[in-house]
Formats: C-alpha cells, sequence, structure tokens
C-alpha cells in the first residue's frame, strides 16, 4: 500500500489544503500543536471512517461541513475515497450522502459502513467491518496515534487477538470457542434430557399409589349414597309437615291483617272525631262573629238620596266650572299685563287720530310740493349766479386789456389812444356797476330762497315723524280697545261661574266646602252604605250556611262513635281466633331449621360425592398420564446417552487438540517475531546490562543482570525504543504475511518522543534497515531531517494550519 495524495477541508485546524505524498522516508515536521497529528487522523478516518473517534474531534469548530480525500495504490491498482463530516443538531456525523470510492475513474457512491467493508477488503485485512471499531491491523503494523504507541506494551489481550487477525491463525481460536459453544449447548441440552427422564422411578411408584387410591375412592363414594338417599326420604316427609303449618299461616296473617286494617280504620275514625269537634268549635266562633259583623253594618246610614251616577255627573260638571275658572283668571291675568303696557294710549280715540294723521298727510303733500318748487329756484338762481359771475370776469378782463397803450381796440380794431381809452373804461364801468347790482340782487334771492328750502325740510321731517307715530299709535289704541273689551267680558263670565261654583248642602257632612271636594266624599260615603248592604247579605248567607255545617259536624260525629264501638267489638273476636294460631311461628321455625340442616348435610354429602368422582378421575387420568410419561422418558434416555457421546468427543478431544495446534503455530511464529523485535532492539538500545525478549503471550520482557525488569520503571526514551522495536517488527512480520502490505507502508507519529541525541542518531540505521518503499515520519525533532528524503513543513498562524514543501 502507497499513499498518494490527501484533500483535507475542514478538519480540524486546516481549512484546505492538499499534500502530495512522494515515495522513499518523508518528514513532517512542525511545533507541538501545530497540526501535525491530524494528517494521520485523516488518513485513519479517510480509509476507515471515525471507528471509535467522535465527529466533533475531527470537523473545524466554526464549519458546519469538512471533508478528507485520499488516493493511494495497492496491487498498481490507484483508489480514491472521500468521506464527509456534517454538522447537524444532534451533532458530527459522517454524511452518507458525500462518502464514495473511485477506481479507474469509476465513481460509486457508498455509506460510511460500505465503503469500510470496501477498504478492508482491497487491504485484505482480516477483520471485522464493524464502523465504530478501529482497524487493529492498521493500528498496530501501519500506524499508532501518538498518545498509544506506549499503550502496545501493556494490552495484552487486543495485541493477542491482533497477532491472531494479523497472521491468519485465529481461526484456531475461533474454531475452538465455537467447539466451546457448542459443547456448554450440548451440555446444557444433555442436562435437559437428563431432567426429562430422571424421574421415572417416581412415576412407577405414583401410578401404584394411584391405582390402591381409586378402590378407596370407589367404596367411598358407594357409602356416600347410601347416607344421601336416607337424608332425602326424611325431607320429604319434614316438607308435608312445613306446608299444613304455611297454610296456618297464612290465615294467621289474613286475620292479622284484618285485625291491622281495623285498628287503622278506628284511629282513623278517632282522629276524624276530633278533628270534627274542632270544626263545629270553629264554626261556633265564626257565627258569633258574623253576628257581630251584621251589627256593625246595619250601622251604616244611606247619607244622600242622589244615585252615583247622579253624584259623578254633578262632579263632572263642578270640575269643568273649576276648569273654566282657573282659565279664565289665567287670561284676565294675561289680558291685565297687556292692557298696562298699553296704558299710554288709554283714553284716545281711534277715528279722532285717523282724520289727524289725514290731515296732516294733506299738510305734508302740500309742503312737499312747496319744497320741490323751493329748489328749483334755488338751482335756476344758482344757475343766473355763475352766468353773472362770469360776465363780471369777462368785463373784468377787457378792462384789463385796454390798459396797454398802442394796444389793437378788440370792438373797432384800430390803435387805442388815450381819449379812446378813457371812453372804452367808463362804458365797462359802467356796466360792471350794473352786473355787479344785479348779481347782488340774485344772491340776495338766493340765500333767501335756500333759508326758506331748509325750514320747508325741517317742517316735512317733524309731519312725517308725527304721521309715523300717529300710524304707529292706532293698531295700539285698536288692541286696547279690543282686550279691554275682552278684559270686562271675561271678569263677568267669572262672575257668574262663581255663583254656579255652589251646591245646596245635604244632611251628609263634610269639612270642605269645595264642591268637587264635598262631592267624592259624598260619592265615597254612598258607596260604602251601597257595599255595606251587600256585604250584609253575603254575610247573612255565611251565617246560615255555618249553622248548618255545625248541624252536619254534630252527625257526622254520632256517626264516627257508632263505627269506633263496632270495629273495636269485631277486633276482640279477632284476638280469640289469633290465641289459636301462639305457637304456630315456633313450629314453622323448627320445621325449617330441620329442612334447612337435611339439606344441608344432602350438599356436603353431594359435594363429597362429586369430589371423590373427581378425584377418582384425576387418579384415573393421572395413571393415563404417568404411562406416557414413562415411555417418553425411555425415548430422552436414549437422546441423553448420544449427546453425551457428542460433548464428550468436544471437550476431551477436539477442544484440546485445536488449541495445542495453535499454541504450535504461535509458538513458530514467536520464535521468528522474537529474532526480529531482538534485532530492532539491538540497534535502538545499546545498554549492554539489558536484554528484551518476546514470551509466549507477545509482551516485551526486559532484563537487567538476569533479573526481569518492569517496562514501567524504564526511562521514557526507552519505553519509546521497546514500543518502536515492537511496532517495526510487527511491520516487517506482516508485510510478509499481508499482501497489501508488502510495499512496505509505515507511519510512525513522534517514534522518537524521549529519546537521547544518541538513540536520534540510531534513528538512520533503522529506516534504512526497513527497506521500505514509503515511510511517513511526524515529529518536531529537527535533527530527523538529516535523515529523510522529503521535509514538509506545518506551521500555524491565527489557528489556521498550513503545510509547505521544505526538500
Amino acid at each position: 500500500m502507497i499513499l498518494n495524495s490527501l484533500v483535507l477541508e475542514n478538519i480540524r485546524s486546516y481549512s484546505h489544503e492538499e499534500v502530495e505524498f512522494p515515495r522513499g522516508i518523508t518528514l513532517f515536521e512542525g511545533d507541538i500543536g501545530s497540526g501535525k497529528s491530524t494528517i494521520l487522523m485523516a488518513i485513519e478516518f479517510a480509509l476507515f471512517g471515525l471507528g471509535s473517534q467522535k465527529g466533533e474531534s475531527l470537523l473545524a469548530k466554526k464549519a458546519d461541513d469538512g471533508y478528507a480525500i485520499l488516493e493511494f495504490t495497492v496491487d498498481d491498482q490507484k483508489y480514491e475515497i472521500k468521506r464527509a463530516l456534517k454538522r447537524r443538531s444532534t451533532g458530527v456525523n459522517q454524511d452518507p450522502k458525500n462518502s464514495y470510492i473511485k477506481t479507474n475513474d469509476q465513481k460509486e457512491p457508498l455509506s460510511p459502513s460500505e465503503l469500510k467493508q470496501r477498504i478492508l477488503q482491497i487491504l485484505k485485512f482480516n477483520e471485522p467491518g464493524n464502523p465504530n471499531s478501529v482497524s487493529r491491523i492498521f493500528r498496530y503494523a501501519v500506524y499508532t496515534p501518538q498518545e498509544e504507541m506506549k499503550k502496545v506494551l501493556g494490552d495484552t489481550k487486543t495485541r493477542l487477538e491482533t497477532i491472531r487477525r494479523a497472521f491468519g491463525i485465529e481461526d484456531y481460536a475461533i474454531a475452538a470457542a465455537n467447539a466451546r459453544d457448542i459443547a456448554a449447548s450440548i451440555k446444557l441440552q444433555v442436562a435437559r434430557f437428563e431432567e426429562r427422564f430422571s424421574n421415572t422411578a417416581q412415576l412407577e411408584d405414583e401410578n401404584k399409589a394411584s391405582e390402591n387410591l381409586v378402590v378407596e375412592i370407589n367404596a367411598k363414594i358407594s357409602q356416600l349414597d347410601k347416607e344421601r338417599n336416607g337424608l332425602e326420604a326424611k325431607n320429604i316427609l319434614v316438607d308435608k309437615r312445613s306446608k299444613q303449618l304455611q297454610k296456618q299461616n297464612l290465615e294467621k296473617v289474613k286475620l292479622e291483617g284484618i285485625k291491622d286494617k281495623l285498628e287503622e280504620k278506628i284511629e282513623d275514625d278517632e282522629s276524624s272525631t276530633e278533628s270534627t269537634e274542632i270544626d263545629i268549635d270553629d264554626a261556633k266562633e265564626e257565627v258569633d262573629e258574623l253576628k257581630e259583623k251584621l251589627t256593625e253594618l246595619s250601622k251604616i246610614k244611606k247619607p244622600t238620596v242622589k244615585t252615583v251616577v247622579e253624584i259623578e255627573k254633578e262632579i263632572v260638571k263642578f270640575q269643568k266650572i273649576n276648569d273654566e275658572l282657573v282659565k279664565s283668571e289665567g287670561i284676565v291675568s294675561e289680558l291685565s299685563s297687556i292692557i298696562s303696557k298699553l296704558s299710554k294710549v288709554s283714553g284716545k280715540n281711534k277715528k279722532e287720530m285717523q282724520k289727524e294723521t289725514t290731515s296732516k298727510e294733506k299738510i305734508l303733500e302740500n309742503t312737499l310740493q312747496t319744497f320741490e318748487q323751493s329748489e328749483k329756484e334755488v338751482e335756476s338762481l344758482k344757475k343766473q349766479k355763475t352766468k353773472y359771475e362770469t360776465n363780471i370776469e369777462n368785463v373784468q378782463a377787457n378792462i384789463s386789456k385796454f390798459a396797454k397803450l398802442g394796444a389793437q381796440c378788440p370792438v373797432c380794431k384800430q390803435k387805442i389812444t388815450t381819449e379812446h381809452l378813457k371812453e372804452l373804461e367808463g362804458e365797462k364801468k359802467t356796466k360792471l356797476d350794473k352786473l355787479n347790482a344785479e348779481l347782488k340782487k340774485i344772491v340776495d334771492s338766493f340765500f333767501e330762497t335756500k333759508k326758506q328750502h331748509t325750514k320747508l325740510s325741517k317742517e316735512i321731517e317733524k309731519l312725517e315723524s308725527e304721521i309715523l307715530e300717529n300710524q304707529q299709535m292706532i293698531p295700539q289704541i285698536e288692541e286696547f280697545e279690543e282686550k279691554s273689551a275682552k278684559f270686562a267680558q271675561i271678569e263677568a263670565k267669572i262672575k257668574e261661574l262663581q255663583i254656579q261654583n255652589k251646591i245646596p248642602k245635604e244632611k251628609f257632612e263634610y269639612e270642605s266646602d269645595e264642591p268637587v271636594e264635598y262631592l267624592s266624599a259624598l260619592k265615597d260615603a254612598l258607596v260604602e252604605y251601597e257595599n255595606s248592604l251587600a256585604m250584609t247579605v253575603e254575610t247573612e248567607k255565611n251565617h246560615e250556611k255555618t249553622l248548618k255545617s255545625i248541624s252536619k259536624y254534630q252527625t257526622d260525629l254520632k256517626s264516627l262513635e257508632v263505627n269506633i264501638t263496632k270495629n273495636k267489638k269485631e277486633i276482640q273476636s279477632i284476638e280469640k281466633q289469633l290465641k289459636s294460631f301462639a305457637d304456630i311461628d315456633d313450629e314453622i321455625r323448627s320445621t325449617d331449621k330441620e329442612f334447612k340442616e337435611n339439606n344441608e348435610k344432602i350438599t356436603k354429602v353431594y359435594a363429597l360425592s362429586a369430589s371423590s368422582k373427581q378425584n377418582l378421575k384425576n387418579e384415573q387420568e393421572k395413571i393415563s398420564i404417568n404411562k406416557e410419561k414413562i415411555a417418553e422418558s425411555q425415548k430422552w434416555k436414549i437422546e441423553h446417552d448420544k449427546f453425551s457421546e457428542y460433548f464428550e468427543w468436544l471437550t476431551v478431544f477436539f477442544i484440546p487438540i485445536i488449541s495445542q495446534i495453535e499454541k504450535q503455530v504461535l509458538l513458530s511464529i514467536l520464535q521468528s517475531f522474537n529474532e526480529t523485535y531482538h534485532r530492532w532492539y539491538s540497534i535502538l538500545v545499546e545498554d549492554p546490562t539489558k536484554e528484551s525478549s518476546i514470551d509466549e503471550d507477545f509482551t516485551p520482557i526486559v532484563r537487567q543482570d538476569g533479573y526481569d525488569q518492569e517496562i514501567g520503571y524504564l526511562s521514557g526514551g526507552e519505553k519509546t525504543s521497546i514500543a518502536l522495536a515492537y511496532r517495526l517488527t510487527l511491520n516487517s512480520l506482516m508485510r510478509k504475511e499481508t499482501e497489501s502490505l508488502k510495499s512496505n507502508l509505515l507511519i510512525l507519529d513522534e517514534p522518537t518522543d524521549g529519546f537521547s541525541k544518541n538513540q536520534l542518531g540510531k534513528i538512520r540505521e533503522v529506516l534504512d534497515e526497513l527497506k521500505s518503499q514509503q515511510i511517513v515520519l511526524v515529529s518536531h525533532e529537527k535533527e530527523l531531517e538529516a535523515y529523510v528524503d522529503n521535509i514538509f513543513q506545518i506551521s500555524k498562524e491565527d489557528g489556521i494550519s498550513k503545510i509547505s514543501r521544505m526538500g
């Protein structure tokens, strides 16, 4: 077997690494904890699965998936295998969907357990395919983890099993173990057979005893039948007497029943008598009460000759009058308030007011006409004033023009002279004076007219105000006259209603004079009187009825007394008849007891007889069964003798011979093993005072000066040397026996742990002596670099391991 390459993905401290394994001696070196042993663990995981390891120990802590892919060669055939890990909520396990083996570029998906079976077949390892177990041949012959190297020295049982498997001699042990299992089963079967026929003599004795018992039981059954017949004959006579007594007892019970009924009747009649006497007393008391009530009712007198209907009509009439009075008084109060508010128009006449208003309206109309005419005159004077003012301005302008000498005359168009100027100025001034005089007249007239106009305006406003006031007052005068008339009318009605709201009093007296209250009280008194008449009639009827009830109660009382006397006489007659049956209960009890006792005896006899018959049947069946058992026991005796011979042959002959053959084969292997071990030991350990050999259990023995020495007391380097020598011996011998190991693959994990410098110098000699095509060393010892062909440096940065080839 040769390793070609390894791919790691999320395996422990490796994120992703690929490594090619060269031929020759290869060293993986690095500091402690850098990840050297992880490479070897990954190789074993790829080949054989987790085994006894937990998935958590291989998968990187922060990863959910990881895998290892290993390529190797066996018998010139290349193989590639892949195993994957997956983190789930339940833990880390192998991923069955992501494992395979590739042969000749043909990929075959296999489950983890199927993949291990295939690898064991390829490597020709004679081991079980349990997925939870490690490969012991691989662990002892090819690779042992660093922490388990020294365990080789102490694990005797595992070591022997491994040697048996490695050298193909475990078949002897298996055959012997199987033979022992078969012998144990045969021995158990022999014991079972012996149990099945060991009681033959006992069965024969039991049969003889059962036959004697059958004779005794038959005699007992005959005696019991005779006793039972005598008891049954006796019970027939007892039963006959019992029936006679039962007949007499029925007659007695009948008489007692009649007596009980009569006593109940007497008791009921006496109770009825007491009840009737109480009823009579109650009725007499009721008669007295009714008489007293009639006396009281006779005292109620009729208050009026009127009927209830007539009184009710009068009540309705006076209620209407009261309602009218209340309503009228309310209206009077309301009218009084309104009239008070209109008191300012009191004493004024509507027609005179209307006449005055019409007169003022005519004056207003004339004044308005005068006002309009005055307004026109003012406007005309205003225009005339404006006209004269304009003419005056024109004349004044012309005069100003004449003042300039040499100017052209605006009239004759001639040049103005001094004489001419004076003449013109005189004319214009005369005209101007005339115009000013006319303007003064117009202005005076304008102001006079304006003054008159203002006076007319004030007169118009006054007239309009007076007319409006008169117009507003006329409706108030109308309302005042209307409300005053209505007020007088309602007051007259109230006086009339007050006269009507009085009634003549009768002999019935009442504290209030108010008609409705008086009539209501009168009505109540009349109703009470009429009710007393009805109650008097009813009371007289009840009085008569109660007197009749008293008479009936007295008649019933006499009848009850007669019945009581009669029933007591009948009871005396029945008691005389019952005296003749005084002892019948004792006779019945005695007869029943005798009959019951006889029946119990008969039942016991029947039970004893049935039990005896069952015992007879049981003994007869027992005899039959025992005869069958005796015949069966004789058959098992024959089987017992045959299996005893098988057991003796296996235990006395076969198993000892197999063990002897295995021992001889192991001794033959031991001799070769001892020679090879001694050679490796002598190379690794140069202490002439110590020598080491292998005992019959393939355990390393160390002697010093002729005395055996405990390996546990040796130095660390000596222990490592012995363990290495032992493993090299295993590898040397097993590669001869195992075809897949002929290529001499050897993996050593920290093989020099505890070695001295002198021992380290021997490692080259050991490696050369191995003559293996491929040796993989894992160590932190720098000195080993001088003894190997290939060097890989393993380093760790930020928790991630890296592999780099150094040479």
